[in-house]
């Protein structure tokens, strides 16, 4: 059953920025009643592009229908005083992402997989609760999976791309981050369930090394993801077991792949335990955090912009959930807006479509986009980056709009 919306009643104090991507930005909040720890994410509506209100409007019509152990515990919804933001308030899990903790636990060359055999049934758990209830989360990676104080606790994240599952398989705009995505996703002709499982499969690889399934060779990577018969390599540290289970994730036909039920039986799955307790405990109300400085939700400017300063005093250094894994998440909404980078920088770019941004690679932004339906502003020219014709429109270190045939 859906749960309601709440207006927040009670006073909350927002308190430093502990993460910031396309979507808005996330702050720790303090609920002025009880001293309850909460993370808030926002946007503001004086000046955010349609798609990312968007966004949150998705994120929080879903969440508020969602209630397991293994997915982000809504708590309510708000705009701040002179609606200058939107909120959305979900419970705040300490322990960072399986992307920012595991790299360090798991990429010994004498693996332990006990704690990946836990995180990764708990992932699935969470999926197979979310398809179950008629979802889709299109966006299954590393840093979207949340830990809590502990290693035992772990959470599926970031509902801004999902969608509900619908019968038939007709085009569809692909959402998520392109090196995590199906080869059906990136071709452009379904996202489902069996979607998740591929992107899944990618995440496990993932938390062994440290980086993406797949190299990041741009327009070549998804060229490979799409049209190849290439499978992403496995980590050769990863047990007979752990490779079975993951071949049955990458899977090039999505009817092949296995489901979360089928998944939950595999014995590299089947046997984890919860592992033994470490890490600090959550804070929990305002009186652990001492000394600290909080600003009131009316004051929101002057978020850390660059990535040491992101990581805010408030929060456990795992801790930081903004976007940055080299490729924007792509979200399907109407919006037009014009793209103007500097040449390796690494900006937060905001979403980016009239029709639908498919790619987005800010890291080496001179080179990569690919956009239907929006001509270029440098005379119009095309390109064809998947089919190898064609190049960048723009200038030397700038880039602007690559269109489509």
């Amino acid at each position: 059953m859906e749960k309601q919306s709440h207006t927040q009643k009670t006073s909350w104090t927002r308190g430093k920025c502990i993460g910031k991507g396309s979507f808005g930005t996330v702050s720790l909040a303090i609920n002025e009643l009880n001293g309850a720890v909460s993370a808030v994410k926002s946007v503001d509506l004086a000046t955010c592009l349609p798609s990312q209100l968007e966004s949150l409007e998705n994120e929080i019509r879903i969440l508020r229908s969602l209630s397991s152990p293994y997915v982000v515990n809504y708590l309510g919804d708000d705009v701040s005083p002179a609606n200058s933001f939107r909120n959305l308030h979900v419970e705040y899990l300490p322990g960072g992402t399986v992307a920012d903790v595991e790299i360090v636990k798991l990429r010994a060359a004498d693996l332990d997989e006990r704690l990946l055999r836990w995180h990764t049934r708990c992932l699935i758990s969470g999926l197979k609760y979310v398809h179950d209830e008629g979802i889709v989360h299109c966006d299954v990676k590393g840093k979207n999976v949340l830990l809590g104080s502990d290693s035992s606790s772990v959470k599926l994240a970031d509902f801004g791309s999902a969608i509900e599952i619908k019968k038939g398989r007709s085009l569809i705009k692909p959402r998520g981050s392109p090196l995590w995505m199906a080869p059906e996703v990136v071709c452009g002709e379904y996202q489902g369930p069996e979607s998740d499982i591929w992107s899944l499969g990618c995440t496990v690889v993932e938390m062994i090394t440290g980086k993406p399934a797949w190299e990041d060779h741009g327009f070549d990577s998804l060229r490979r993801i799409a049209y190849s018969e290439e499978l992403p390599e496995l980590p050769t540290q990863l047990s007979k077991l752990g490779k079975d289970f993951v071949e049955k994730c990458l899977r090039r036909d999505p009817n092949r792949r296995w489901s979360c039920d089928q998944l939950l039986q595999h014995p590299f799955i089947s046997s984890a335990s919860p592992p033994k307790t470490i890490g600090e405990s959550s804070p929990r109300c305002v009186l652990d955090f001492a000394g600290s400085d909080f600003e009131e939700d009316e004051n929101t400017a002057n978020f850390e912009s660059s990535a040491k300063e992101r990581i805010s005093k408030l929060a456990n250094e795992a801790g930081a959930i903004w976007e940055s894994d080299g490729w924007a998440t792509v979200r399907s909404y109407a919006r037009e807006s014009r793209v103007n980078c500097e040449e390796g920088t690494s900006t937060e770019y905001p979403e980016l479509t009239r029709t639908h941004l498919e790619i987005f690679n800010w890291r080496q932004c001179g080179k990569y986009v690919r956009l239907r339906g929006l001509k270029s502003s440098f005379g119009g020219q095309r390109c064809d980056p998947l089919a190898g014709k064609g190049g960048v429109c723009g200038g030397e270190g700038k880039v602007d709009i690559l269109q489509i045939l």
